[in-house]
């Protein structure tokens, strides 16, 4: 019994070429799996996102997730997924920082949907989003020491846990 249809696949290669020129040199294009990846220079992002979005060949108005990657050599990465509902096109947007100049854009200005995802990756991975309207934790307490999910992350001693 079948539960649902596979997704239709799209052909990427067009849509990729349409963005490499689109985007002209101003961020890089690959793909993987079923997914466009595009790397953009964060004074690039929120460019690269409209175009994203508002451009009729990916129409990625449907904002997913925001996921932080430590990289365990003091650069971290936002990584953003989107999609475009009535193109089946998948787009994931990625730009780096580092631990010591943790800023990237917002995105919540493009797709409002960034809003929470943003706040959690803030939250674990003390990537600040610039322009965000209500950046502070979600998980954790304002007063939490550092930052989870960071690979340099020590957990603070307690009592509670024998420390």
């Amino acid at each position: 019994m079948v539960l649902s249809a596979p997704k239709p696949v799209t052909d990427l290669a067009p849509v990729a070429a349409h963005l490499e020129k689109a985007l002209a040199g101003r961020a890089r294009v690959s793909r993987l799996h079923d997914t466009i990846v595009i790397d953009a220079d964060r004074e690039r992002l929120v460019e690269v996102a409209r175009l994203v979005r508002d451009d009729p060949v990916t129409a990625c108005d449907l904002y997913s997730i925001n996921a932080g990657v430590d990289m365990g050599d003091g650069e971290l990465r936002s990584v953003t997924f989107v999609r475009g509902v009535t193109t089946r096109v998948y787009v994931m947007l990625r730009t780096r920082c580092t631990e010591l100049d943790p800023h990237v854009p917002s995105l919540v200005p493009v797709w409002e949907g960034a809003n929470w995802a943003e706040r959690e990756t803030y939250d674990m991975f003390g990537i600040v989003f610039d322009g965000h309207p209500d950046l502070r934790r979600v998980f954790l307490e304002e007063t939490f020491p550092g930052h989870p999910l960071r690979k340099s992350f020590m957990p603070p001693r307690s009592d509670a846990r024998g420390g």
